[in-house]
């Protein structure tokens, strides 16, 4: 039976965060899945890691080209590889963090039969926020304080957890390597803005389900070196660690090197 989802990850050289990655979607999806990695030429341990996962379905991209470039080949890659009816592009640094997220996520879907999709305009979703930093959010976000909505934005549609009807995506013959910016909101601006139904999910949806900051796999592959936001993101995975659900999913190396994902 073919899987209801295909989740495309592209990866290069992030071990640590790619396992709790894969480790999260292992332990807290229900639905049949199929997970893609496409591997962009770590050529390192991180790859070793991954061809121990039988549960997944890695792809290998010798020529993968540096940086975003790359990200944006491995989603083609993907997509040509995925066999789900629907297809969830995400980044090796989202975290997910509870049990039947996927089904949250479909069962939206179902409420919106019209929707070819869903994704939100929040950059960074950190549940284990200080409280300083939420109360500022709080407000920063009243604008976005929706749970979810399918009205027309024009603020930029991220891409770490971007969920896609796959027939949609293939006839409309976009070819992420050949984007603008970031991939999520070129596709909604040239083929979703003002022409289909599309639910956009509010920080009080993904706060349930996932933990995501942004420029995470950039700072660990020494794309970016700003000592500010180097450490700005060793306090953001201070408090990660520290968390109950991610520190058990440090140690359930059972998670790992299983043969089927359900």
């Amino acid at each position: 039976m073919n899987p209801l989802i295909s989740i495309i990850i592209p990866h290069y050289k992030t071990l640590e965060i790619t396992r709790l990655c894969l480790r999260a979607l292992k332990k807290f999806s229900t639905l049949n899945l199929e997970v893609i990695v496409i591997d962009n030429n770590s050529n390192d341990e991180s790859l070793k890691y991954l061809n121990q996962n039988s549960w997944i379905k890695l792809i290998e991209n010798p020529n993968a080209k540096i940086g975003g470039d790359g990200h944006k080949q491995a989603l083609d890659i993907g997509v040509k590889a995925a066999t789900g009816e629907w297809i969830i592009l995400f980044h090796s640094d989202t975290i997910i963090l509870k049990k039947a997220w996927d089904l949250d996520l479909m069962n939206l879907i179902k409420q919106y039969p019209k929707a070819v999709g869903a994704s939100s305009t929040i950059r960074e979703v950190n549940p284990f926020a200080n409280l300083h930093t939420k109360i500022f959010r709080f407000f920063k976000d009243r604008r976005l304080s929706y749970h979810h909505t399918t009205a027309q934005t024009n603020n930029k549609i991220m891409s770490y957890c971007f969920l896609l009807n796959k027939a949609f995506l293939l006839g409309t013959d976009f070819k992420f390597e050949n984007a603008t910016g970031d991939v999520a909101d070129a596709l909604y601006q040239k083929h979703i803005k003002n022409k289909q139904e599309f639910i956009l999910l509010g920080r009080g949806f993904l706060n349930n389900i996932l933990w995501h900051t942004s420029n995470v796999s950039s700072i660990l592959t020494g794309q970016i070196t700003d000592s500010n936001l180097i450490s700005k993101y060793s306090k953001k995975i201070k408090k990660l660690n520290s968390n109950k659900i991610i520190h058990n999913l440090l140690n359930e190396t059972n998670l790992d090197n299983i043969k089927k994902f359900n």
